[in-house]
């Protein structure tokens, strides 16, 4: 039996959304005039107990995923989240790392392992990510997915 389990969550990526009076700006792509960037946003990712019905062991809520384009072979990957340890306590990245994919339809252009900042217990604190991959022009990226490393 595995120690936790998630269910991945994906979101579909389009223009950064509008500024509007009701709502922040977006919090990613930190520098937007580096280059055009599609947006997304996951309402949740949690990850449960092992063996239980669905009890959450920690997470992370409101994720705005950004992919940004810096040049022809190279794009920017930008995720800002709040992390949730006000279920059953806190986590280690290091222990529960997550599996960023960019995907197209069913293919996986590009995928690699975030190991997230610390969840304290307690808390619910913002937490970001960026890292430059190298990405072909034409990989059509159309949504990007979170999933629990291994599963």
């Amino acid at each position: 039996m595995k120690s936790h389990y998630a269910y991945p969550q994906s979101c579909s990526l389009g223009p950064l959304p509008p500024r509007t009076p009701a709502r922040p700006d977006p919090q990613v792509p930190r520098e937007p005039k580096l280059g055009a960037a599609q947006w997304g946003m996951i309402g949740a990712f949690y990850v449960y107990v092992g063996g239980s019905r669905n009890d959450p062991a920690f997470g992370m809520f409101a994720i705005e995923i950004s992919l940004q384009r810096l040049s022809n072979q190279r794009a920017r990957v930008e995720i800002y989240a709040i992390a949730d340890g006000y279920q059953r306590g806190g986590a280690l990245g290091s222990q529960h790392p997550l599996t960023i994919s960019l995907k197209h339809g069913d293919r996986v252009a590009a995928s690699f392992v975030w190991l997230f900042p610390n969840i304290v217990d307690g808390v619910a604190d913002p937490m970001s990510f960026s890292r430059d991959i190298d990405l072909a022009q034409d990989a059509g990226v159309d949504r990007i997915e979170l999933a629990l490393a291994g599963d």
